[in-house]
């Protein structure tokens, strides 16, 4: 009883203060700013929200929003050339439409004389979304804070299942070598699993796809998803290299020629679609093979729905000496924001609300809501959700049209995977420790706790954060019709055919293939195989310059 009377006070308080805190406008008129949002979003409530009317009485400010309805780029184009914009914009991925109309004015001025709160957001980041002018024109849409970032999804990894990893009292494999011995053996001991064969590992080879078998020597050599290439520290220089033709290549197809030896890889999976793939999965009887979670959702979904221990779960498994810091870092999205229109009249309060977004006491009610309403704080400063408090979280329609803060949630935002300045919880309640596991299922649970940690992220290192300079190099676009963009052709069409072999060579004839499979990559001119490795490292030192405002060097 006492503890019931203690939560009540503690919601009356947080209830009284957040209404002292309506009352406290910052100015007694009232002005307004017109938004584009090029995001498809319900009209905003004519009442106004929680959060809404909350911002509004603090900072004086009401937001006149379009949203976009239709095709964003077109509406984007008659907005730039129309000459009369909205006080700010956000084009998404189209901001160099309106930089080509010179119609979004520099904000670094603005952010000097009224965004204290704005340069604590992004610290030394700030460098990163300055144009090649030096000038700031929009703020992402989000970026990473500080310099703890905690993502409970691994994200991608060498996946086996729940019920092996059981079978094994959820002790990683030593390496890949190590893992595939005891897949061998685990599949001789249990031949069928629900009518079919099973089968050791398994891969996917379609189209674009294919990154689920070709990466192996990539991601198995303790990289975070470049894709396209190594990205390695040397000395303080960040260093782009080809890993195709290398030791770790030849091991990461050697260990996989052996399950084929054995009789228990997918060959299939080489000429499989992307459905059948996930149908393979689906069955229950495909014990292992790497992927990116967002992946197989869909099958790992079915298979929690079947409750038989055949989901997956990402483990440490590297290729031989290999640490397993393969964690993806926060990724800046510094490509699209919003940003002030040279017909706004008054830049000056609008850069004033929009530091008024990045403050620490706003923050918190754009992600958490209410402390004592919308969450909880324990004695160890730690934020929960009551299982009401979560209900009423998710349901969707209560969150967008009653609280609001939505609405706000596609610019000065953080990063889901950061945590926040008390340095103990995390900007999005989903990414919090405590309701990620409520969110799970019950055999999830019982895996997380059986594995003694509180989400799957938990047993790889953290992800290296000085990354986020560059990182991803996947994202690096090579003209296909330039030589770089053909070289680089030519050595995916080589890998492309020569992986199959390599995993599916006799007995004996491994070191033969791959020796092949040199003399076929020695066929594209070493000039050109340079120019192609040039091409990426130039955009990572240009990246790098971008977010530090110093050489990669």
């Amino acid at each position: 009883m006492k503890k019931l009377l203690l939560a009540l006070l503690v919601l009356s308080f947080a209830t009284m203060a957040f209404a002292n805190a309506q009352g406290e406008g910052a100015s007694a008129k009232t002005k307004e700013y017109s938004i584009f949002l090029g995001y498809e979003k319900d009209d905003y409530p004519q009442a106004g929200t929680i959060f809404g009317n909350w911002l509004e009485e603090k900072t004086g400010v009401k937001i006149a929003w379009e949203f976009i309805v239709g095709d964003l780029e077109q509406k984007v184009g008659l907005i730039a050339a129309s000459g009369d914009y909205p006080d700010a914009i956000h084009p998404r991925n189209n901001g160099h439409i309106l930089l080509g109309a010179n119609a979004l004015i520099p904000l670094n001025d603005l952010v000097e004389a009224h965004g204290p709160n704005i340069k604590d957001l992004y610290g030394e980041r700030i460098e990163m979304i300055k144009k090649p002018d030096g000038n700031i024109y929009w703020f992402p849409q989000q970026m990473p804070y500080g310099d703890v970032y905690r993502s409970p999804n691994p994200g991608h990894g060498v996946y086996i299942q729940q019920a092996v990893l059981e079978s094994w009292d959820y002790k990683m494999p030593k390496d890949l070598d190590d893992a595939v011995d005891k897949l061998i053996a685990y599949a001789k001991a249990n031949p069928e699993i629900n009518g079919k064969k099973t089968l050791a590992w398994s891969g996917q080879y379609d189209s674009w796809r294919w990154f689920g078998t070709s990466n192996i020597p990539h991601i198995l050599s303790g990289h975070p998803n470049d894709g396209s290439c190594n990205v390695d520290k040397v000395g303080t220089k960040w260093v782009a290299t080809h890993y195709w033709g290398t030791k770790d290549e030849y091991e990461s197809y050697r260990i996989l020629n052996k399950v084929h030896q054995a009789g228990l890889y997918d060959v299939q999976s080489f000429v499989m679609s992307y459905d059948q793939y996930i149908a393979s999965l689906t069955g229950g009887n495909v014990l292992a093979f790497y992927d990116q979670d967002w992946n197989f959702q869909n099958a790992q979904s079915l298979l929690l729905d079947q409750d038989q221990g055949r989901w997956y779960i990402a483990t440490t498994t590297m290729l031989p000496g290999y640490e397993p810091t393969i964690l993806n870092p926060p990724t800046p999205q510094v490509s699209e924001g919003i940003g002030i229109s040279v017909s706004c009249k008054d830049p000056e309060g609008l850069m004033q609300y929009f530091n008024f977004l990045a403050d620490k006491e706003t923050l918190l009610l754009r992600g958490w809501g209410r402390e004592g309403i919308d969450y909880m704080v324990g004695d160890d400063g730690v934020f929960y959700r009551t299982e009401e408090q979560v209900e009423r979280w998710q349901d969707v329609d209560w969150r967008n049209e009653e609280y609001g803060a939505d609405y706000w949630v596609n610019f000065l935002w953080i990063t889901a995977g950061s945590v926040i300045w008390d340095g103990k919880n995390n900007i999005d309640p989903g990414n919090q420790p405590s309701l990620y596991r409520m969110n799970k299922r019950p055999a999830e649970i019982e895996a997380l706790d059986a594995m003694g940690i509180d989400t799957f992220a938990d047993i790889f290192p953290q992800p290296d954060l000085d990354r986020s300079v560059y990182f991803p190099a996947w994202t690096i676009t090579i003209p296909p019709d330039s030589k770089e963009g053909i070289t680089n052709a030519k050595l995916d069409d080589i890998r492309r055919k020569n992986i199959p072999l390599l995993i599916m060579a006799k007995p004996g004839e491994y070191d033969k293939v791959w020796n092949d499979y040199l003399k076929q990559m020695n066929t594209v001119p070493q000039a050109d195989i340079d120019a192609l490795d040039a091409f990426r490292q130039a955009e990572i030192d240009r990246r790098v310059l971008v977010a530090t405002g110093k050489p990669n060097k």
